[in-house]
């Protein structure tokens, strides 16, 4: 009897977590942040939008963990019969139990609070209204000077830039700091806190709903140009410094930055298991001086079976792979072979699946942060471009490992 409670009570722990985890994905996370009107629907007249899942993703962890670990370790104390009949066991499941739950309703208290302070912006074509829990305060359309994003491009803040005399009480709301005289910025949300594709549907019902200007500003509050859409791939020359970003090498114009985990990990202060933390699967993002999402890439995990990147585009469909870790195979979405990556010293040649090269990429050090060159070659194939500018990051992270 008390092996069977045992076993029910760690399924129940397991049925707990997985099933957090299909509600989180399917319900939660498709509907959170935009309650009002489907994004980016033509003709209609406004946008409302809050935070989105990933604001809520570690008050929803730290109630899902109380109950299912306070589960666990009461199994563990259940097939000892000793206990059973000595009745100490109670205070165990007392203890144990009890101190789950009470970390479970810490992150729901967490979660609610995070849920009631949030900030809810609706934008239509009479302004742009501010809401949190009872204050409230808009900014007429007429008032608007621009809407738009600060750096870094890693984590933007979306931005609104506005006549202070034609909207007072938006500080009671939300921070503002002051530009000029006649503007003021108001801060409403960051990247990391809103739903996915938040960048376009803002971005469109700015232009279509409001009828406003789209301003972007780098760390010293200057405003960056808007950027050819194909400039990253119609670059010939690139160069990829330490911190990950992607610079025209005639003329330095930022084209991308890498965003997600670049850094070498550091194994000092060792962990119980000796495994090297960047052998885990991993994404980065290139994104352009928009923010907007140039090219996604994810490498998988060593310990799941042979070392590879998936290249994918904007809208998540896959563009090819490379695979391999001294001479990496290059192939396209269907698995169609389109070439090779040789090392030479410290030049690293990729080739077609003629043989002909298409690009290199050279370094002048083996550290992983140190800066590549990449260069194509005249007429480079298409389906190659994406790949070879995975090319840099696919080598720093061989080189850390």
């Amino acid at each position: 009897m008390p092996q069977f409670a045992a076993l029910a009570t760690l399924a129940a722990a397991v049925a707990c977590a997985v099933a957090a985890r299909v509600w989180w994905r399917r319900r939660w996370a498709g509907r959170a942040g935009v309650p009002r009107r489907t994004p980016g629907a033509k003709g209609a007249s406004e946008l409302r939008l809050t935070l989105g899942p990933r604001a809520y993703r570690w008050p929803f962890a730290l109630a899902v963990a109380g109950p299912v670990v306070g589960l666990a370790l009461c199994a563990s104390t259940l097939p000892n019969e000793e206990a059973w009949e000595s009745g100490a066991v109670a205070g165990t499941l007392v203890f144990y139990g009890g101190g789950g739950l009470l970390v479970g309703l810490a992150g729901a208290v967490w979660a609610l609070a995070v849920h009631r302070g949030r900030l809810i912006v609706t934008i239509s074509g009479d302004g742009i209204a501010l809401r949190r829990r009872d204050g409230e305060a808009t900014i007429p359309s007429g008032a608007v000077r621009a809407v738009g994003l600060t750096w870094p491009i890693s984590d933007p803040v979306w931005t609104t830039w506005y006549d202070p005399a034609a909207a007072p009480g938006v500080d009671a709301v939300t921070k503002v700091g002051r530009r000029a005289p006649e503007e003021s910025a108001a801060t409403l949300l960051r990247d990391r806190s809103l739903p996915a594709g938040w960048l376009e549907e803002v971005r469109a019902a700015t232009t279509e709903i409001l009828g406003g200007a789209w301003r972007v500003l780098d760390e010293r509050g200057q405003e960056v140009p808007g950027p050819p859409p194909r400039a990253l791939f119609d670059a010939d020359r690139v160069l990829v410094d330490g911190e990950g970003r992607y610079r025209n090498e005639r003329g330095g114009a930022l084209l991308a930055q890498a965003c997600g985990t670049l850094e070498r990990k550091s194994t000092q202060g060792a962990s119980f298991f000796a495994v090297n933390p960047n052998k885990k699967r991993r994404s980065i993002v290139l994104r352009d001086p928009h923010a907007r999402t140039v090219l996604v890439l994810n490498r998988s995990s060593r310990t799941l079976g042979g070392e590879r990147m998936t290249v994918l585009d904007a809208d998540g469909n896959r563009l090819g792979e490379l695979g391999g870790r001294g001479r990496m195979s290059l192939r396209s979405a269907d698995g169609t072979p389109l070439g090779t990556v040789r090392q030479d010293g410290g030049r690293y040649v990729l080739t077609d699946a003629t043989g002909r090269e298409a690009a290199s990429l050279r370094t002048k050090s083996g550290a992983d942060n140190s800066r590549m060159w990449l260069e194509f070659a005249p007429g480079c194939p298409e389906p190659l471009r994406p790949l070879a500018l995975a090319l840099p990051i696919a080598v720093r992270i061989t080189r850390q490992v």
